[in-house]
């Protein structure tokens, strides 16, 4: 082992970080995590239908929870809603 080195400060005599930058630095990164979380959205289900969704993951018929979610909610939609083709017909040309 080698022996161990004293760092240096690089300002010595400047605070490390002041109580305002702390608080400016903490507003950032909850602003930022805030956004990351805006896209996504927490459901409750119960076990049963979070084990369905696992099982549909696991088998490669969906490539995560998500698309299992969009699939499903498609589904019912078409399944439900009155002229849902047009609809649905044009969300798809929106996102292109």
């Amino acid at each position: 082992m080698s022996k161990s080195q004293y760092i240096a400060a690089h300002e010595p005599e400047e605070e490390l970080l002041s109580p305002e930058d702390a608080w400016e630095d903490y507003l950032s990164l909850e602003q930022a995590l805030a956004e990351k979380r805006a896209g996504k959205v927490t459901l409750q289900v119960d076990p049963a239908t979070k084990a369905l969704v696992h099982d549909l993951v696991t088998a490669g018929i969906c490539q995560d929870e998500s698309e299992v979610v969009a699939r499903a909610v498609q589904s019912f939609f078409v399944a439900t809603y009155p002229q849902a083709h047009r609809r649905l017909r044009l969300l798809r040309e929106s996102r292109e």
